[in-house]
C-alpha cells in the first residue's frame, strides 16, 4: 500500500459508520450459564478514511474512534436470549478484545485500521501493489499468507514478520504465531488455496 516515509498514506473523510461484529465463546463466562457458549454483538464505531494502492486506487479503511463509547457489546445466551445485566461486568473482564484493527488490516495497513476485504478488493491490493505469488517456503519479510475456504471465500490473513507469521485473531486482543496456530483457529479453511505473496522489490 501507498506510504510516505514508511508511514501508510491515509485521509479521513469525516464520514462515521458502525460496523456490527458477532463472536462465539466456549466458555463458563457467568453464573447461570447453562449452555456450551455465548455469543457477543459487537458494535464498533469508526470513521471511514481513504487509503491508497501504489497506483492510487482509493480504498475505504475504518479507524476507529477512541473512547469507551465508540464500542458497545451485547452479549447473548446460546438461544439468542439476552444476558441479564448483572452478569456484564464480569463477562467483559473475561473477553479481551481489540477493535482498533482486524486481520486484513494487520497485513495490508500496519495494523492501524480495520479493513474489509471482498474478491475485487483483494485483486486491486494484489495487482496494484505488485504483490508476487511465491511457494511458503519462499516467504519474505512482509510476505503475505491468504486464507479461503473450500467455496473460495477470504477468511483470514497474515503477514511474515521476521521470520515469523502472524495474524490477528479476530476482534480478539490475540495474535496468533506460525501457521499451524492460524488453522488450529480456523478450521474452515483449506489449506490447498492458500495463497502466499512476497512484496515488491
Amino acid at each position: 500500500m501507498k506510504r510516505i516515509r514508511s508511514i501508510i498514506d491515509y485521509n479521513e473523510t469525516g464520514v462515521y459508520k458502525v460496523n456490527e461484529l458477532t463472536e462465539r465463546y466456549f466458555y463458563k463466562y457467568f453464573e447461570e450459564q447453562t449452555g456450551p457458549n455465548i455469543k457477543v454483538l459487537y458494535q464498533s464505531a469508526y470513521q471511514i478514511c481513504n487509503v491508497y494502492t501504489k497506483q492510487n486506487t482509493v480504498l475505504n479503511a475504518f479507524q476507529k474512534l477512541n473512547g469507551h463509547l465508540a464500542t458497545n457489546q451485547v452479549f447473548l445466551d446460546h438461544n439468542d436470549i439476552y444476558v441479564p445485566t448483572k452478569y456484564h461486568h464480569f463477562i467483559k473482564r473475561k473477553i479481551k478484545i481489540n477493535d482498533r484493527f482486524n486481520c486484513h488490516g494487520f497485513t495490508f495497513l500496519d495494523a492501524q485500521f480495520w479493513f474489509e476485504l471482498d474478491d475485487e478488493t483483494v485483486e486491486t491490493v494484489i495487482l496494484e501493489n505488485k504483490y508476487q505469488v511465491c511457494n511458503y517456503d519462499e516467504l519474505v519479510n512482509n510476505g503475505v499468507c491468504l486464507y479461503y475456504n473450500n467455496e473460495g471465500l477470504l477468511i483470514h490473513s497474515a503477514r511474515n514478520v521476521n521470520g515469523e507469521i502472524l495474524s490477528k485473531f479476530g476482534i480478539n486482543d490475540l495474535m496468533t504465531i506460525g501457521e499451524e496456530d492460524i488453522l488450529t483457529r480456523y478450521e474452515n479453511v483449506d489449506r490447498s488455496l492458500t495463497v502466499y505473496l512476497n512484496p515488491s522489490a
